[in-house]
C-alpha cells in the first residue's frame, strides 16, 4: 500500500463501518463477500461486453467497492487469515481479468480499427498481472514490496472513470496504464532485487601440496 493511499483508504472505511457492522449482523462472512464482489466484478464484465460501458462501470465500482469490506468485516469478526487475504489478492486479479476480457470481446466485435486499443488492454493486465506477482513472489522469499506507483486503488478508478466518460477516453487512459502498470512492475523489481543477495563468491581452492 503506497503513502499517498492511506488517508483516502482511511476515510473511506470510516464512511463505511455502517456497511460492515451491517454485514456482521446479517451473518455474512469475508469469504462470502469476497465472492460476492467477484461475482459482481464478473458481471461487470459481461455488461461491458455487449456494449453498455456507462452501466459496466457502475457495477465495476460496486463490486470493487467490496475489496474494502472484507477486510475491516474480517477484522471486526476475529477471523483475519492468510486464506482469506491470498483469496481476496487473487479475486481482486480475476475481476480486473474479467473487465478487461468484456472491454476486449466489446472492441472485436463493433468491428472498429481498434488494433492498438487490443495491444493496450493486454499490456494493461500483463501489467496488472506482473505488479501484484512481484510483491508475492518478493513475500516468498522473505521480503516485502510496498512500493508502487499505480497500485489496484489507482486503477479501479482509472477503469470506472474510463467507462463512465466513454469510448473516447478507452484508447487514451489505456495508454497510461500500459504504460504506468508496467513502469509499477519495473519498479517493484528494481526494489526487490536491491534488497535481495546476490550470487556468493566463491573462495579460492587450495592448491594439493602433493601435485
Amino acid at each position: 500500500m503506497s503513502d499517498q493511499n492511506v488517508p483516502f483508504k482511511r476515510r473511506m472505511r470510516d464512511r463505511l463501518r455502517p456497511v460492515i457492522l451491517t454485514l456482521d449482523s446479517l451473518g455474512a462472512t469475508p469469504l462470502s463477500v469476497s465472492v460476492a464482489g467477484l461475482v459482481i466484478t464478473a458481471f461487470s464484465g459481461l455488461i461491458v461486453g455487449s456494449g453498455h460501458l456507462f452501466w459496466g462501470g457502475i457495477v465495476f465500482l460496486l463490486g470493487s467497492a467490496f475489496d474494502m469490506l472484507d477486510g475491516d468485516l474480517a477484522r471486526l469478526q476475529g477471523t483475519v487469515s492468510a486464506r482469506g487475504a491470498f483469496l481476496d489478492s487473487c479475486f481482486d486479479r480475476l475481476g480486473e481479468a474479467f473487465l478487461l476480457a468484456g472491454l476486449t470481446w466489446h472492441l472485436a466485435t463493433r468491428g472498429e480499427p481498434a488494433g492498438w486499443t487490443l495491444v493496450l488492454i493486454v499490456i494493461t493486465l500483463t501489467g496488472s498481472l506482473t505488479t501484484s506477482y512481484v510483491r508475492a513472489r518478493a513475500e516468498g522469499v522473505g521480503e516485502t514490496c510496498f512500493v508502487g506507483w499505480l497500485q489496484r486503488t489507482e486503477r479501479v478508478i482509472l477503469l470506472v472513470a474510463m467507462l463512465l466518460l466513454g469510448r473516447w477516453t478507452i484508447t487514451p487512459v489505456l495508454a497510461f496504464l500500459a504504460v504506468a502498470t508496467m513502469a509499477t512492475t519495473l519498479q517493484r523489481l528494481v526494489h526487490v532485487a536491491a534488497k535481495l543477495p546476490g550470487p556468493m563468491s566463491r573462495e579460492p581452492e587450495e592448491e594439493d601440496p602433493w601435485q
